[in-house]
């Protein structure tokens, strides 16, 4: 297993960087970090090895990996204990966006998953609020019902 680069450049944090990439750069560094593995261990790394080099979490660089994958730029490999990392297609890398703000995406993102949120609760709102009309109604037309059969038991 290598050194993680976090452990090289005391100075300079992947994490601090990896917040401030965009997918071009840290699909590059992604890349570049399988083949340094697959050098040093001489097989493809699993995912764990190469979330370790880069200093990231395990989940973080899942997810950078899968997306790697969906574009047939990395392949992951499933073995019974542990996931294997490595590279399908590197010319594909050019295809990703150079330009794209990870902020402004997932601002995007956070500002859509909140609206449709918005948009269920006052959908469950309104179907309460019918409901609540309807048992009302019930429950009027029962009262209706029963005043009248009080009043026909009375005379």
């Amino acid at each position: 297993m290598g050194v993680p680069i976090a452990d090289i450049f005391d100075d300079y944090s992947v994490n601090r960087c990896e917040d401030t990439m965009n997918r071009y750069e840290e699909g590059h560094l992604f890349v570049a970090a399988v083949r340094v593995l697959h050098h040093q261990l001489g097989a493809p790394p699993s995912l764990e090895d190469l979330c370790s080099m880069l200093g990231t979490s395990v989940e973080a660089g899942g997810a950078t990996c899968r997306s790697l994958a969906q574009q047939n730029i990395l392949e992951m490999i499933a073995d019974p204990f542990s996931i294997k990392v490595a590279i399908q297609d590197h010319l594909l890398l050019e295809d990703l966006p150079k330009d794209e703000d990870k902020e402004g995406s997932l601002a995007e993102e956070i500002a859509r998953f909140q609206e449709k949120k918005k948009s269920k609760e006052r959908d469950i709102a309104a179907m309460q609020a019918e409901i609540e009309r309807k048992q009302q109604k019930k429950l009027s037309d029962i009262e209706a019902l029963f005043k009248k059969e009080m009043k026909k038991n009375r005379d």
